[in-house]
């Protein structure tokens, strides 16, 4: 079974997803989105560039990410918690 992109909206009202694996466990989660179809573009990027994504090891963290840090619990979940069809997802 694969994974599953799921998009909810934050206490910031920003559009979020992230990627679970099939046992639920939480793998990534995205910055904050404007809106649905922007975030819905933004899995579209993840699908494609993750299947050839090479690996890189840093010698340390990247001073513009903070490693641990979470986003904001999502508050309100969108009203289908389904896998994301592309087609008809305007925001």
């Amino acid at each position: 079974m694969a994974g599953m992109f799921e998009l909810f909206i934050d206490a910031d009202d920003s559009f979020r997803f992230q990627l679970t694996a099939p046992d639920g466990t939480v793998m990534a989660v995205s910055r904050p989105f404007a809106s649905k179809a922007a975030a819905v573009e933004g899995i579209a990027a993840v699908r494609e560039y993750a299947g050839m994504g090479h690996v890189k090891e840093l010698a340390t963290a990247p001073l513009d990410r903070f490693l641990g840090s979470r986003p904001h619990a999502a508050v309100r979940p969108l009203s289908m918690r389904m896998p994301l069809q592309f087609q008809g997802m305007a925001g």
